[in-house]
């Protein structure tokens, strides 16, 4: 045996348990010699007992059974060893090894038997601590792992498959390291390199492992050596890791909880600090560090004794030692003098020391001073304020007056206070002025009539309000009250004067409206309302003046009266509309009324010797099942005579639903028409004027067109009238204005001409007054020369103004622009104005050619009239080469008219100018007309 060697020898202890051991043998029939025993007199005698019977005899379990085998192997010469336990004489069972050898010369085994007792418990003792110990790992939560120094996995926990899910198969044999986060590889093998290096790692690491969906678990992993007892000699390393997903899901709330109460304390109004029981300030928020002049982070730590100056001596300081001597909260308002400010404190006391919250309440405390003063106010003002005051409780008794009440009422305040006030009441306080037990919560302007102590009655306006508590129970009204006696009879007078026209005596709107009310509301079915307007009322207006205006008015309406039923109303609503409302029978009743007042309206009228007809138009809307309201009703009449007034002197028109369709069209298109231009819907279409001796385009008519979406093709006379009546027509005519000079501009550079395009101006453009500096713009903006740009005027916008229209054109022609006017003799022709006015063209209504479409003496003259005033004349609507002809006979200068060519869009112009410039190069002889 070698020094240092491990002992491979152990004596045995006379103390410790008795020790079976004997040395058997057997002549050839099996049966047992003595043996040699150590320790005697624990097992049955051997001699002369066959050995398989002996073992039978000792055997604890299944002795016949290891009887026969063992007779069945000594039958065969065959070595044996056989463990089996066995029953001693001191009443123990021991574990035995028997083992056998059949002698070499001669019959019969040769043997021993060992006790291994000790040997077995040991064995049984490690079998059920490595069950035990496995048990544990594979029931534990944490993630056990046996790598060996290759760093593959030699064994792993149960947890492995419940975590991650992968089996002890899966994972055996395969470096660990796999199956680990790819960011985390560094850390990890650093870990596993101290580890087998010796070095103690008290701490986990955290690192990440995948599991069988490719998922990574982040986990706290320990990491230990595996020393083998015997040598020393290192085996690997112990993995003991542990799912902290949700500790850190836990940790990262506990985190957020801790910034937010952070946050939460630092936006909260009030100022915070906590102080331990030495009175050192533990944490403070930055309002509470402002509040006294100190930087936060600096405040930590100090006392706040200390920090804050004055705070010791001051009520505050009173207060936390108070709390913090008793441990008690404690809640309070003061003056704080260190800053000059009123605080509102909460002081928490715990084991730990004081938390406080505080905020400056000094606007609050001044804003209750103000309340105070208010209400101090507000009783003065009360009892100096001229309305009557009462305050009354919610059983209807009078609670306080003021010194007006008691002058409007009589009653001294001894005489109120304490008394129902109803019965200052006239009504007994049965209405809602006044009365408690109203509904209402403010009521405004309830006029009631209060009972003077005299016994006079006067009316009195009431504004209230009820308190009421949350069941809606009446708590108290409030109630200022006004005389208004005066102002009622002062209205009743204007009423009477509401509902009469000034001018006429007759009835007025207003009245008209409510007496048709009242007519529906009766049940009268039959109830006609007749709309009329006179036809002709605004040429007597403009030429003899309003006071002639006026008077014809006032003999209309005496006229109408005259010829009406008792009963029937006439009323006029303004302007030169009547109406009048009546009991009709049915339509035949409402004829024979209309026909009647037209009749009577045709009669001349006489004023101051002078006599005049104007005629009027009627619209008449029945009442019936479809008719309910007087608005619906006006709404007919007046749709009526629109139609009636179409049609044209001196009829009547009773309203029909189709008139509807036409007035609602007149709304959309007028809605429509908002939007147009801004939709791009608008465009110019050009129509040629040609040269009636050459028969050469000389230039073009702009022609406004709208291209409706949904109307489709709006007709000019139907849209041009509404864009003058809504105000529209100056941005629309600026518009085309703009289009046609620019589009002209284009065509006479393309193709190398001097066209000059006329565009209309109306009435209203012509009283805009930035209308020439329009024109001005235009012209710089599109490049076009000012003589190539002609202006149309109609006559009767010409005379509207006639002083105010030769300033306009004056202008206009300072520009260098040409003017025409347009619609000659259709209006108010007057050479008088054709002398005043800068006119440079006449264009005749298309009507003189239609009416006479071979001439005649009157259109020549007119043309030579023209000539003479040095203004050149154009035929409009030239349909007929005899038309033609004749106009050139008269000397007539220009055409235009579907003869020569339609109206139409810029490419279609421009394909016509192509067509007729190929026509005249071909034969500028043949006086053929332009295809």
């Amino acid at each position: 045996m070698t020094q240092g060697s491990p002992t491979m020898i152990r004596e045995r202890s006379s103390t410790r348990e008795p020790l079976l051991h004997l040395a058997w043998s057997t002549d050839a029939e099996g049966v047992c010699a003595a043996p040699l025993e150590w320790c005697p007199g624990l097992l049955p005698a051997m001699a002369g007992i066959p050995l398989a019977d002996w073992m039978a005899t000792v055997a604890v379990n299944d002795g016949a059974a290891v009887a026969a085998e063992l007779g069945d192997v000594m039958a065969r010469r065959q070595a044996f060893d056989c463990e089996l336990e066995i029953a001693c004489g001191d009443g123990r069972h021991r574990h035995v090894l028997v083992t056998g050898l059949p002698r070499q010369q001669g019959d019969g085994y040769t043997g021993a038997l060992v006790d291994v007792t000790e040997r077995q418990d040991a064995l049984d003792n490690a079998t059920r601590a490595a069950a035990t110990l496995r048990l544990m790992v594979d029931n534990a939560t944490d993630l056990v792992a046996f790598c060996g120094l290759d760093g593959r996995y030699i064994d792993i926990s149960s947890s492995f498959t419940r975590s991650l899910g992968w089996t002890r198969e899966q994972l055996v044999g395969q470096p660990a390291i796999d199956f680990v986060h790819p960011d985390d590889h560094a850390h990890a093998n650093d870990d596993m390199g101290r580890i087998l290096a010796g070095e103690s790692r008290p701490d986990a690491i955290e690192l990440r492992k995948r599991d069988t969906n490719g998922r990574y678990l982040t986990l706290a992993s320990k990491t230990r050596m595996v020393i083998e007892p015997a040598t020393g000699e290192c085996l690997g390393a112990v993995f003991v890791s542990r799912d902290i997903e949700r500790e850190k899901e836990m940790l990262g709330r506990l985190e957020r909880m801790a910034e937010q109460n952070l946050t939460l304390i630092e936006s909260i109004n009030d100022g915070f600090f906590s102080v331990n029981t030495d009175w050192e300030i533990v944490y403070a928020n930055n309002r509470a560090a402002d509040f006294v002049g100190v930087d936060r982070d600096a405040a930590i730590g100090k006392v706040v004794w200390d920090l804050a100056k004055g705070l010791a001596g001051s009520v505050a300081g009173e207060h936390l030692r108070t709390a913090m001597a008793r441990r008690e909260s404690i809640s309070f308002e003061a003056f704080y003098e260190p800053v000059g400010a009123w605080i509102s404190e909460r002081i928490y006391a715990h084991e730990d020391g004081l938390s406080v919250f505080f905020h400056d309440i000094s606007e609050r405390v001044a804003r209750e001073q103000q309340i105070r003063d208010s209400e101090r106010r507000f009783r003065e003002t009360i009892r100096i304020t001229p309305a009557g005051y009462v305050l009354v409780n919610g059983e209807g008794i009078v609670e306080d007056i003021n010194p007006a009440l008691c002058q409007l009422s009589g009653y001294s305040r001894e005489e109120l206070v304490g008394k129902p006030v109803a019965a200052i009441l006239a009504d007994g306080g049965a209405g809602a002025a006044l009365n408690i037990g109203h509904t209402g919560h403010h009521d405004h302007a309830l006029e009631t009539v209060l009972l003077h102590r005299q016994g006079h009655r006067m009316v009195a306006l009431v504004n209230q309000t009820v308190e009421r508590d949350a069941q809606g129970s009446p708590l108290s009204l409030t109630a200022f009250i006004t005389d208004i006696t005066e102002r009622k009879r002062a209205e009743a007078r204007l009423e009477e004067l509401a509902t009469r026209d000034t001018l006429t005596g007759l009835p007025n709107r207003a009245w008209i409206n409510r007496r048709v009310s009242d007519m529906l509301g009766q049940g009268h079915g039959e109830t006609t309302v007749f709309f009329i307007d006179l036809n002709r009322f605004k040429e007597v207006n403009d030429s003899l003046g309003h006071a002639t205006g006026d008077r014809l008015l006032q003999l209309v309406g005496k006229r109408l009266q005259s010829c009406m039923r008792p009963g029937d109303v006439v009323a006029r609503l303004g302007g030169d509309e009547f109406v009048v409302a009546a009991s009709c029978a049915g339509r035949e009743a409402a004829t024979a009324i209309a026909r009647r007042l037209l009749a009577t309206m045709k009669l001349s009228f006489f004023i101051d010797g002078m006599e005049m007809r104007v005629g009027a138009s009627i619209g008449i809307s029945l009442a019936g099942m479809d008719v309910t309201s007087t608005e619906a009703l006006f709404q007919k009449a007046d749709t009526a005579m629109y139609k009636a007034k179409a049609l044209g002197d001196g009829s009547f028109q009773f309203f029909e639903p189709a008139m509807w369709l036409e007035a609602k069209r007149r709304l959309h298109i007028e809605a429509a028409l908002h939007r147009a231009l801004e939709y791009g819907q608008f465009a110019v279409h050009y129509q040629p004027r040609v040269d009636l001796r050459s028969l050469r385009t000389l230039g073009v008519e702009a022609l406004l067109r709208w291209e409706h979406p949904e109307f489709g093709r709006v007709p000019p006379l139907e849209f041009i009238p509404l864009a003058e009546e809504r105000g529209q027509i100056g941005t629309i005519g600026r518009w085309v204005l703009g289009e046609a000079c620019r589009e002209v501009k284009h065509i006479n550079e393309r193709f190398g001409l001097a066209l000059h395009v006329s565009v209309n101006v109306s009435a209203r453009q012509l009283r805009s007054p930035d209308l020439i500096g329009q024109v001005r713009s235009v012209l710089a903006e599109s490049g076009l020369p000012a003589a190539a740009l002609e202006l149309e005027l109609t006559e009767s916008a010409l005379i509207e103004d006639l002083d105010q229209s030769v300033l306009v054109l004056q202008g206009l022609k300072a520009l260098g622009v040409r003017l025409s006017i347009d619609d000659f003799g259709t209006g108010y022709s007057s050479l008088s104005y054709l002398k005043r006015l800068p006119i440079d063209v006449l264009k005749l209504d298309r009507s003189f050619v239609a009416e006479n479409p071979a001439g005649d003496g009157f259109v020549r003259a007119l043309i030579d009239m023209a000539h003479v005033l040095n203004l050149s004349v154009v035929a409009e609507g030239i349909e007929t080469g005899v038309a033609m002809e004749a106009l050139r006979d008269a000397a007539c200068d220009e055409g235009q008219g579907y003869l020569f060519a339609r109206p139409m869009p810029l490419a279609e112009l421009e394909a016509f100018l192509v067509r007729e410039g190929e026509g005249h190069a071909g034969d500028t002889q043949s006086g053929a007309l332009p295809a």
